[in-house]
């Protein structure tokens, strides 16, 4: 496989780690979840797809949650999935979409239970929880009770946890999902920083999250990967065949009814209207990363 695999260590905060997945195959009950899968991790990535495409499978997998027929998995240069099963290791942490234990628990109390678990002594977590909270913003919170905390302070909660264990590999499943636009705002901004030191795989069916954290995307569709590439080669996609129209609001539902709208823009006695199309209408312009994410979606429905 020539995915440019360096290294046989679990990174640094200077090099992180790569994630290699090769033919990877998932069924339940005879349905076909993952079929032949491979994907390259790097950076920051974003798993693209609609609802029941297998993201959330993909990313138990990755975690050592989830069993497959089969694939191998890659960290690097070294194999970490045996015939069933990754392997469960402290470099890969996986944070669900929403995190909650011990309601009646302060943050600070929860993170030094877990640290406990996690087989630290009591003398030696306390500068380590100071320093990941500090991490994730939430060093004025420590005295709060977890049930008091809005959901994006719970999820940053549930981020300072796995920076306990100075994982490699951060995984985040839908992590906005729910969240106002200030606390979204403020999750993707810790995850754009978190990127610098860590491998951030982050698993959504929102563009906007991805478009703005990640450097490398992979899409699937009912279990199947539809693309892999950068974002800007995922804007090419929908090359010449995103147009615009300038309407009067009373034109609306006709434009509506005729073409596949993706953003309107109201400027009061006008209306600018961006839709993809196979034909020329209006002027065409620039394809956004969403523009490419439709074009890819809407191939793969003709081909069905």
């Amino acid at each position: 496989m020539d995915m440019g695999r360096c290294g046989s260590t679990y990174g640094s905060e200077e090099n992180p780690v790569n994630i290699y997945v090769e033919g990877l195959c998932k069924a339940f009950k005879k349905k076909s979840v993952l079929s032949d899968v491979h994907l390259s991790f790097s950076g920051v990535y974003g798993l693209l797809g609609p609802n029941g495409a297998g993201k959330t499978t993909l990313m138990k997998i990755l975690a050592g949650l989830e069993s497959f027929q089969s694939g191998i998995v890659y960290m690097d240069e070294q194999v970490i999935s045996t015939k069933s099963y990754v392997k469960k290791i402290d470099a890969i942490g996986y944070l669900s979409q929403d995190f909650m234990v011990y309601p009646e628990l302060t943050v600070y109390q929860v993170l030094e239970h877990i640290a406990v678990l996690q087989g630290k002594k009591v003398t030696e977590t306390a500068e380590k929880i100071h320093d990941v909270l500090k991490k994730v913003n939430l060093q004025h919170q420590e005295k709060k009770k977890m049930k008091e905390l809005s959901g994006g302070m719970r999820r940053r909660v549930g981020i300072a946890q796995l920076l306990l264990r100075e994982p490699s590999v951060l995984l985040f499943d839908e992590p906005t999902a729910g969240l106002d636009i200030e606390e979204r705002v403020r999750f993707r901004n810790l995850l754009k920083k978190l990127g610098k030191h860590h491998l951030v795989i982050i698993s959504s069916h929102l563009v906007e999250d991805i478009e703005f954290l990640c450097n490398r995307i992979g899409i699937i569709k009912d279990g199947n990967v539809l693309f892999e590439g950068k974002p800007q080669e995922l804007k090419e996609k929908a090359n010449e065949q995103v147009y615009q129209l300038e309407i009067r609001p009373e034109e609306l539902d006709d434009v509506i009814g005729k073409q596949e709208v993706i953003q309107m823009e109201d400027n009061g006695s006008r209306i600018l209207v961006r839709f993809l199309s196979d034909e020329p209408i209006g002027e065409v312009v620039s394809p956004r990363l969403i523009d490419g994410y439709l074009t890819i979606l809407k191939a793969s429905y003709i081909h069905e």
